[in-house]
């Protein structure tokens, strides 16, 4: 959405249990994974791309630049991450294993 609610509202779907209702295509879970990936692919690894090409290219090293392109590899492994754990821990995905 143009506000930014939405990865809070998918965030709480899926934290509090939130089942798949008959006239949605995908669970809570599959939805918030897929916007989430799409967000890591399309939107913070191009950004963190960019900013190690500007670091790099650039005469001044600045510490800031440094940490920001840090800050911006750890967001991405920890969204990921959480991804992956949603998904092991899902009650639902492991019924169905």
């Amino acid at each position: 959405t143009l506000i930014g609610f939405k990865p809070a509202l998918d965030a709480y779907k899926v934290g509090s249990g939130a089942e798949q209702e008959d006239h949605h295509v995908v669970s809570p879970l599959t939805e918030m994974t897929v916007f989430k990936g799409i967000e890591m692919v399309f939107e913070a690894t191009p950004s963190s791309i960019v900013q190690m090409y500007a670091l790099l290219s650039s005469k001044e090293k600045s510490l800031d630049a440094l940490i920001s392109i840090l800050v911006s590899a750890a967001t991405i492994a920890f969204t990921s991450s959480m991804l992956t754990y949603d998904w092991d821990t899902s009650p639902a995905k492991r019924a169905s294993e």
